[in-house]
């Protein structure tokens, strides 16, 4: 999951850069009214992810927005001078500690939406933190601490570039805690954090270049938005409880599945007995494992979680005939499948969980294990039902016929009929 979380932002972060070294050769040649829009573009951006941030109750991304448009408007204010004034590099300095210092308790956080009390406090102290810097700086004050600064902010880490070693240690450490948060957390919001810290070193490092900060800035705001606007997506079209993709996903893959395609409709069975049994806890770890198991399904199939115990298949380019093994296969291997329920000391991780789960071992006799199965119906479209709405009634009708017939099997639509004359006939007879 994280590496996975981690590749979705960094693929697009990695082309931003690359679109920004490309524009930051080109920036002198541009015109001033162009290079007016990339420096407003910062505020711009953060002003969407404000936005965003709160729709979709994502308050560590709204609180990381708000810490960048801060440390810009502060960069873009006080620091457009020459940094051997003494106000400007105190400013510079102790600025290159606030912003990564911000930028790590917010990535500490907990995830609390944005109108929880606690998230008004992380709001307010940087904010209060940013105006006193600047106070300082308007009424020239910062000047007079540079004799007080530590020998690791004075001293640089690479002549010729800003970065001092102090801020550098402090980076370091950034990276490492925010990398830990990572690992526990797996989010896509942890993940844009960890990238933003990763580059705000550049950032203060090249500070002496022409518009570095608001293009770097700019960077750092559409890492947010991506972040932001991938949750949405995921609220919208990815089923929590078992990480398939969900209903309004199917519907979109059903607006334009192609001309042959068929699609599979799958009950577990007796699922609401074994709920009320065993409790919707129980429930839960047969529908994350069925779904476990869903997921290895061969010959193109993309597996969807249609709403409560019911699932969908979609093989794009088969027949019913094709698809028909790829479904059996499924079936079979969720019928092997000795499902234990788990204990309060079982372990989370995979490997050491299949070895507590072998006979003999700890944990694998505490409980008899369970036999779930599934019955599937399947339906290929056809010249009599081409809209993907009677494909589904029908798939949905060969369903219910094979829990008619005793469960734990699969049927074809084109089955049923077959069926029918061969009864009606023995009937005659």
């Amino acid at each position: 999951m994280t590496i996975q979380v981690l590749r979705l932002l960094i693929a697009p972060f990695a082309l931003m850069l690359m679109a920004t070294l490309v524009l930051f050769s080109s920036l002198s040649h541009l015109s001033a009214q162009l290079q007016l829009l990339i420096a407003a573009l910062p505020y711009l951006l953060g002003a969407a992810n404000l936005l965003l941030g709160f729709l979709f109750n994502q308050s560590r991304l709204l609180l990381a927005a708000l810490n960048l448009l801060w440390a810009y408007a502060l960069i873009q204010l006080c620091l457009q001078t020459p940094l051997e004034r003494p106000d400007n590099y105190v400013l510079f300095s102790l600025l290159s500690l606030l912003l990564p210092v911000n930028q790590l308790l917010i990535c500490l956080a907990p995830e609390r939406g944005p109108l929880n009390r606690g998230v008004w406090l992380h709001l307010l102290l940087p904010l209060l933190a940013y105006l006193t810097l600047w106070l300082l700086w308007h009424k020239q004050m910062l000047g007079y601490w540079l004799g007080h600064l530590p020998m690791p902010l004075l001293e640089l880490l690479a002549e010729g570039h800003y970065l001092s070693e102090g801020a550098t240690w402090l980076f370091s450490a950034t990276f490492l805690l925010g990398g830990a948060v990572l690992a526990l957390r797996r989010t896509r919001a942890d993940a844009a954090l960890f990238v933003s810290l990763l580059t705000m070193p550049a950032l203060f490092f090249w500070f002496d270049l022409n518009h570095i900060s608001p293009l770097l800035f700019t960077c750092i705001q559409l890492l947010l938005c991506q972040a932001l606007v991938s949750h949405s997506h995921q609220l919208a079209f990815i089923d929590e409880l078992t990480g398939l993709p969900a209903r309004r996903a199917l519907q979109e893959q059903l607006s334009s599945p192609g001309q042959r395609y068929t699609l599979a409709m799958m009950d577990i069975d007796h699922f609401k007995q074994f709920n009320d049994h065993h409790g919707h806890d129980a429930g839960d770890q047969v529908l994350r494992m069925v779904a476990s198991q869903l997921k290895r399904v061969g010959g193109g199939g993309r597996v969807f979680r249609y709403g409560g115990e019911e699932f969908t298949v979609l093989f794009r380019g088969k027949t019913e005939a094709q698809a028909l093994p790829y479904l059996e296969q499924l079936r079979e291997s969720i019928a092997r499948y000795p499902l234990h329920l788990r204990q309060p000391d079982r372990t989370e991780n995979a490997k050491a969980g299949r070895q507590q789960r072998q006979p003999g071992k700890r944990g694998a006799g505490a409980g008899k294990a369970l036999s779930v199965t599934i019955s599937i119906g399947l339906c290929e479209r056809g010249p009599t039902h081409l809209h993907s709405d009677e494909v589904m009634q029908l798939a949905d009708k060969a369903l219910y016929a094979a829990k008619a017939a005793g469960r734990n099997r699969t049927l074809a639509s084109s089955q049923l009929g077959r069926r029918k004359r061969r009864s009606s006939q023995a009937d005659f007879a």
